[in-house]
Formats: C-alpha cells, sequence, structure tokens
C-alpha cells in the first residue's frame, strides 16, 4: 500500500486454498476474493497490520474467476461502509 492510495479491504489475487483433495484442483489455480483490515497505530506506538485472508473462493465452474473475484472485490470496497 503506498501513501497516495488508500486501503482496499477486498482484493482479488491467487490463494493456496484447496477446493476439494482431488488431483485436478490440487493442479488448478484458485482464485479468490482476500479480506484485511486496514493498518491502525498499536498501543506501543507501532502500527499494526491485519491478516489477509480469503474470504470467497471462485468456484471452477465459474469461466473467467479471476475477472469475476475483481468484480466482487471492487463492488464490496465501493459499498463496505454503506449502511
Amino acid at each position: 500500500m503506498s501513501a497516495d492510495k488508500p486501503h482496499e479491504r477486498f482484493s482479488a489475487q491467487a490463494t493456496f486454498y484447496l477446493r476439494n483433495l482431488d488431483p485436478e484442483d490440487l493442479q488448478a489455480e484458485a482464485i479468490a476474493v482476500h479480506y484485511q483490515d486496514p493498518p491502525r497505530p498499536s498501543e506501543s506506538g507501532g502500527t499494526t497490520i491485519s491478516l489477509r485472508f480469503p474470504a470467497l473462493i471462485v468456484a471452477h465452474y465459474v469461466a473467467e474467476g479471476g475477472a469475476v473475484a475483481e468484480k466482487v472485490a471492487r463492488i464490496l470496497n465501493a459499498h463496505w461502509d454503506d449502511e
């Protein structure tokens, strides 16, 4: 994250999370929408950086999983603070 770009809670990236343990799944790329809280000041004066984790795994059935994950991440980032 750069100083001029705000933190985005959601991002779309490959993950090592396994959906199934069959041989085909072990070789296939897994795409996920990852979640990460923004960095925040710690009590000791430093910065706390939260764990980034896959919140949504895109199924192999989706033809363009990366594009779908990117769109979902954009939508979630745009509306995260909406109540």
